[in-house]
């Protein structure tokens, strides 16, 4: 049996002992590099010119020899008006790519010595990161399509319910997820949970023998012929071969796609092969996360968490140097941070991301 890539030696390119290593300098002259691709060389940020332009040392500022305009290395960026050394920077963004199924603010805090806000805001800034830098484009190829139901979790009552006998037997007779009977829900959670769930739409493209290579997902409040219509329209080209579950929603997927199903109240994948199971399986990295990390999603923030999901899931296969320097790099390349830009003076994002 073949090794775990996470295991091989070729994923181990960078840890976090070397950016520990690093001085405060060393750490700003990456920054430098990452954005312009240079140590010498600068684009300012309002006339575009690229230049040795006039260093301002105390600073770390540059004076553009053209417009004279004083600019640094995160002016128009997420990190612009930043507070945190460069150095403690990315020790963070090191400890957020080098984690698996993610890593809560409050270990972040605790591991790098910032405070609970302003560990949550920086997660979320490399979130908004990742969102404005998605490939929108038009998946092709195989493509597995699904939606799983997040946030508005039931909260246990005061009093346990004790199964009957026979409740239990025709759960071990039928499976473990069919045949028992189900408590009824009390209505106090029965609000909650029309009112906290979410399902996230997850798209993606397969390459055969490798897996889900792209990963896209958007946010909506049922999984309807609406969710469909705008898959069709805005994520999938047409002729692509989709594969999905039996929900009665993706049946006018027949008149655009190759469509095929698989009835997972009977099968996992049918005898022919057909399956949508990297897209089942991608709710298994942001499942754990919910329950094992977060223990509890915002609907508010739902996409920012299920978008970080999609580029872990995407980037699964890269070495720890090309995550780290890939979120770095899209960090750099966004503008001003469009929702936590302003945060500590009561700038936040009150409307939620759906889309239908």
């Amino acid at each position: 049996m073949g090794q775990h890539w996470l295991l091989s030696s070729a994923v181990k390119d960078l840890n976090l002992i070397d950016i520990a290593e690093m001085s405060e300098s060393e750490a700003f002259e990456l920054f430098c590099e990452t954005r312009w691709g240079s140590k010498t060389e600068q684009c300012c940020s309002r006339c575009g010119v690229i230049d040795n332009h006039y260093f301002r040392k105390n600073r770390k500022q540059w004076k553009c020899k053209h417009c004279d305009l004083c600019f640094s290395v995160t002016t128009k960026t997420v990190w612009a008006d930043r507070k945190l050394p460069f150095k403690k920077i990315l020790l963070m963004i090191f400890l957020f790519t080098s984690s698996p199924n993610a890593i809560s603010a409050s270990s972040l805090s605790r591991k790098i010595g910032v405070s609970y806000k302003t560990a949550w805001v920086f997660c979320h800034k490399l979130r908004e990161a990742i969102i404005r830098t998605e490939d929108d484009s038009l998946m092709t190829g195989e493509v597995h399509v699904d939606g799983g139901h997040f946030g508005g979790k039931p909260r246990s009552g005061q009093y346990r319910n004790i199964a009957k006998p026979e409740d239990i037997a025709a759960k071990i007779k039928l499976g473990k997820s069919q045949g028992a009977k189900r408590s009824r829900m009390s209505r106090a959670n029965y609000e909650r949970k029309k009112r906290n769930r979410r399902i996230p739409i997850v798209v993606r493209q397969v390459q055969p023998g490798f897996g889900g290579v792209r990963t896209r997902i958007f946010i909506s409040k049922a999984e309807d012929h609406k969710v469909a219509n705008f898959i069709k329209e805005h994520y999938i080209e047409k002729g692509a071969s989709v594969r999905t579950d039996e929900c009665p929603a993706y049946n006018l997927f027949s008149g655009y796609f190759d469509h095929e199903t698989v009835e997972h109240s009977k099968e996992y994948s049918t005898v022919d092969g057909i399956n949508n199971n990297q897209a089942e399986s991608f709710f298994s990295r942001p499942r754990r996360s919910e329950y094992g990390v977060f223990h509890r999603m915002m609907a508010r923030y739902m996409l920012d968490y299920m978008n970080e999901m999609a580029w872990r899931e995407d980037g699964r296969r890269e070495t720890e140097s090309e995550r780290f320097l890939g979120i770095l790099r899209k960090s750099l390349f966004v503008k001003n941070s469009l929702w936590w830009r302003g945060y500590w003076q009561g700038v936040k994002r009150n409307d939620e991301m759906i889309a239908v």
